[in-house]
């Protein structure tokens, strides 16, 4: 990705972030209605808190987060952060940042909750068919 494409996404990022926290979880534009949590995970090379803007799925009482990049053939960096780095934090609404687990599924589980995934979201689906790599869902647990 060219750095410009690069800096505007940060800067889109950055403006949502921003937006949650002001709308007590609450994104408007594209994200209108859909339920938002923000990430907070290590990068996996840089060691540094990176915060991103993720869609998640309340499926039996649980947390999961779809790493679809909309489709691109690459997974968006958090998925190679929480892969080396579990330990995250996610804010969700108004409530304060909590410490949870990110785990991903294992791939009979993985495939169970994506069809659930697609049933409510259906744009997950076109996803699916854009790209050859098997998108991962992680469930985000409270620590044990």
């Amino acid at each position: 990705m060219p750095d410009d494409d690069m800096a505007s996404e940060r800067d889109f990022n950055e403006r949502n972030i921003e937006e949650f926290r002001r709308n007590g979880g609450k994104v408007g534009g594209q994200f209108e209605g859909f339920p938002l949590l923000l990430l907070t995970s290590t990068g996996a090379k840089s060691g540094a808190e990176r915060i991103n803007l993720v869609g998640y799925f309340d499926i039996d009482d649980k947390i999961y987060i779809v790493g679809s990049a909309a489709g691109r053939d690459k997974s968006p960096a958090w998925v190679f952060n929480i892969r080396t780095h579990p330990d995250v934090q996610v804010e969700i609404g108004s409530d304060p940042p909590r410490t949870v687990v990110a785990n991903e599924l294992p791939s009979d589980e993985r495939d169970r909750i994506f069809a659930i995934v697609k049933e409510r979201a259906p744009g997950f689906a076109e996803y699916e068919k854009r790209t050859d790599r098997v998108i991962p869902i992680f469930e985000v647990a409270t620590k044990a």
